[in-house]
């Protein structure tokens, strides 16, 4: 008896997995993978791709000086057991180049230093990457595609308002965060201010390629960008705000002050990058963040070792601080440094 039902059995047994995870697929809080893609395609999206990174590059002869026969497409690597390949893109009108990685994903993010040429070029004496231009993104994870699609969207995308903007900069990939200031010189008049994918302040060539999308300056208000007919439109990126933090605390002895302040340091670092996540999100159309003292001071009493530890000071004042959002300016908050008493 157990021979003739047990294969039945079985596969009894796995249909009901089965049906099980069909149900947990068919709902956008528990679906995954292309399930969750299904989805947003029904509400008109798409899971962000991965992108790929720009970086600019010198490249010099035996003299030191500028190499002029670089052509687009030409190839370089970096230095390495497992080499990025990258292909000229642009030649920039300082005699530097702009290539962009031949593989997407963030890997591309953090080379900075020598490439050799893959394309043959008897005049290259010395290639170097000197700057990541436009850093790139990895592929949208399920968590962040299902926050999206699971997060009530009460605006229409309509004829320029904010959140056809939103929409514009969301389909442009090298933006990772974008603050809109409408009619912020009067009206027809908008400020984009954006960031990298990397959270960081864009560079002149990331403002240069969103300008041209958006608004190309040599036919500004014209329409011959995403922006309507009369907007125009101008793309910046916000200033740097340093943030010192002194804070004293109570250790358990345990821990060398070095290696508890290079913890502390780190621990706070990640406060600062939450806050950068949440830069671009509004209040009512009004942009605002505070970095707050208890919030630093409750991070470092989660930390082992940490005993105690005072109410720290900010810039050397025992206030909170209100970064500025408006029409001039526009901040975006970086930790300088920290420093620790015990």
């Amino acid at each position: 008896m157990y021979d003739a039902l047990a294969p039945a059995a079985h596969k009894l047994a796995e249909q009901q997995v089965d049906m099980a995870n069909l149900v947990k697929q068919s709902h956008i809080a528990t679906a995954n993978s292309e399930f969750l893609d299904w989805f947003a395609q029904d509400k008109g999206t798409e899971r962000d791709v991965s992108t790929y990174a720009k970086v600019t590059a010198k490249v010099l002869d035996e003299n030191n000086n500028a190499v002029t026969n670089i052509d687009i497409g030409d190839r370089f690597a970096s230095i390495g057991d497992e080499p990025i390949f990258y292909t000229v893109i642009a030649i920039n009108s300082d005699s530097s180049v702009l290539l962009q990685s031949e593989s997407v994903g963030s890997t591309a993010n953090s080379y900075i230093g020598q490439i050799q040429p893959a394309t043959p070029n008897d005049s290259i004496n010395w290639a170097e990457i000197t700057e990541i231009s436009v850093p790139a993104k990895d592929e949208e994870s399920d968590e962040s595609l299902r926050s999206r699609l699971l997060s009530p969207n009460q605006y229409i995308n309509y004829g320029g308002n904010v959140n056809d903007y939103k929409a514009m900069l969301d389909n442009i990939k090298d933006v990772g965060a974008v603050q809109i200031y409408p009619a912020w010189q009067g009206g027809g008049t908008v400020k984009l201010v954006i960031l990298d994918n990397n959270l960081n302040p864009a560079t002149s060539t990331l403002l240069n390629e969103v300008k041209v999308t958006v608004d190309p300056v040599t036919d500004s208000g014209l329409g011959y960008g995403l922006a309507p007919i009369g907007h125009q439109v101008t793309v910046t990126t916000p200033e740097l705000f340093d943030v010192n933090v002194n804070v004293k605390v109570t250790t358990d002895g345990k821990i060398g002050l070095d290696i508890l302040n290079n913890e502390i340091k780190s621990a706070i670092q990640n406060y600062f990058n939450d806050l950068r996540k949440k830069w671009d999100k509004d209040n009512n159309f009004k942009y605002e963040m505070t970095i707050y003292r208890s919030q630093i001071m409750a991070i470092v009493l989660q930390l082992e070792h940490v005993v105690n530890a005072e109410m720290p000071k900010v810039n050397n004042a025992d206030s909170d601080i209100d970064l500025v959002f408006n029409n001039e300016t526009s901040q975006l908050p970086n930790l300088k440094d920290v420093m620790i008493d015990d």
